[in-house]
């Protein structure tokens, strides 16, 4: 009743307003989606931040892009340029140093009619993977604070090391104890968590040379991953009611950087970069947090969240505002709200749109309906109703298009096998064409 009073007051406001003049005034405060990235110190966790930025900055292969602090886009964008530049010292950009916090807040923003609208935000947060497992200082709160942030998050990324699974697969022993020690440092926590997985395989250039097909490559590093009891155990754990994905990327690309003969990666002289992937962990943030929240719904809320949807389709801007209001009310808009969780505490009306929205498909060019006889505020509300789904649409379609052309990018699909190999999980054999062999 209370819903429906507020409805009532603000259909009044609006008639009132509409019959004066004056304009309609609809607060629509873009929601916080919450990343934690963890990755062990030169994982490659400041590359991938400096690329994903640099790719997502303009709306190019896309409708949506980034924006973030003078400060930060400082930052990321002398990241990038020392990461590239072939012809000056060749040193890679300063990493995560241990228990070192990054923080920064992109802003999702799309051009419709003219303007820039925000569409939400994305507060990403970048730890050492260390912080996990050393002791900490007498009285420091460091760990007690990641894990209220990981608690808190809505989506986790896990990056791991690319070249050192490519040492793990030729049989170098540090290859070996690199990735195990990098595993038993995420996932206990990881497995303990609620939200979504991205697990990035960083450096992904320096496995070209195991297969040509990168399916293939895909496949043989998913086996190796797999084989360890712990990660099988979470993919397992959770393929029912929870995203687990495994993103392979390179912040600059093939053919940029090569392994020389001590071991060390090194940039190519004049070697330009093309970053592969790095616009899909951030793209897959929000349409995977909504998978994995209407996967939790039960049968009944499941049926009223449907018939919202399809009632939604066929209403107009202010029309879907005030029925958004009321079903937040009913019993499958609060089970709805309540599976966001922190997400939604200060944004759940706007929160449970944007979700709505991003369920009626397409992307929204078809809906578009901003003729003559739509008010102002009708206007600007079907304006962000249809940003909102072209922005949604664009993020799903990257993931979609990466899991079409790697299958074995999403962990949480299909059957894990047991993944046991001869020799036992990271021993120092090798692969071959996705099998392991003791070398014999």
């Amino acid at each position: 009743m209370i819903v429906l009073a507020v409805f009532l007051v603000l259909l009044g406001r609006w008639l009132r307003e509409r019959r004066t003049g004056r304009p309609v005034t609809v607060d629509e405060k873009a929601p916080t989606f919450q990343v934690v990235a963890l990755g062990l110190q030169g994982s490659g966790k400041t590359l991938l931040l400096a690329s994903m930025y640099q790719r997502l900055k303009a709306p190019a292969g896309q409708c949506y892009y980034l924006t973030a602090s003078h400060d930060d886009v400082l930052l990321l964008n002398q990241w990038y340029a020392q990461m590239v530049d072939t012809a000056g010292s060749g040193d890679w950009p300063r990493g995560t140093a241990k228990g070192e916090t990054r923080q920064f807040t992109f802003t999702v923003k799309t051009p419709m009619a003219g303007t820039a609208l925000t569409i939400l935000h994305l507060k990403y947060l970048e730890y050492a993977g260390e912080l996990l497992t050393e002791i900490q200082d007498a009285g420091s709160t460091k760990q007690k604070e990641l894990f209220a942030q990981i608690d808190a998050a809505d989506a986790l990324i896990g990056v791991l090391d690319g070249h050192r699974i490519k040492q793990q697969i030729d049989g170098h022993p540090e290859g070996s104890t690199h990735l195990e020690r990098t595993l038993n440092a995420l996932l206990p926590v990881m497995i303990e968590a609620t939200a979504p997985i991205s697990f990035i395989i960083t450096k992904w250039d320096l496995l070209m040379d195991l297969r040509p097909d990168e399916s293939t490559r895909l496949s043989i590093v998913h086996n190796l991953l797999t084989s360890n009891d712990l990660f099988r155990s979470l993919v397992n754990l959770h393929s029912a009611n929870r995203v687990v994905r495994l993103i392979p990327v390179s912040a600059v690309g093939p053919g940029f950087a090569r392994i020389d003969s001590r071991g060390e990666i090194v940039k190519v002289s004049r070697a330009p970069a093309h970053p592969a992937n790095v616009d899909v962990p951030l793209s897959a943030v929000v349409p995977d947090m909504f998978d994995q929240v209407e996967n939790r719904l039960n049968q009944e809320a499941r049926l009223a969240l449907s018939a919202e949807v399809r009632r939604r389709s066929r209403q107009g801007a202010l029309e879907a505002l005030g029925s958004a209001s009321l079903f937040a009310g009913q019993m499958a808009g609060r089970a709805l709200l309540a599976a966001f969780g922190p997400s939604a505490v200060a944004v759940g009306e706007t929160m449970l749109g944007l979700f709505l929205d991003s369920r009626l498909g397409g992307s929204g060019d078809e809906g578009l309906r901003l003729d003559q006889e739509l008010s102002e505020a009708e206007r600007r509300v079907e304006n962000l109703r249809l940003a909102r789904r072209r922005v949604l649409y664009d993020m799903r379609r990257k993931v979609d298009m990466m899991e079409g052309r790697l299958p074995h990018s999403r962990l949480s699909d299909g059957h894990v096998t047991d993944g046991r190999f001869t020799g036992g999980p990271f021993s120092d054999g090798r692969f071959t064409d996705g099998r392991f062999s003791d070398g014999h």
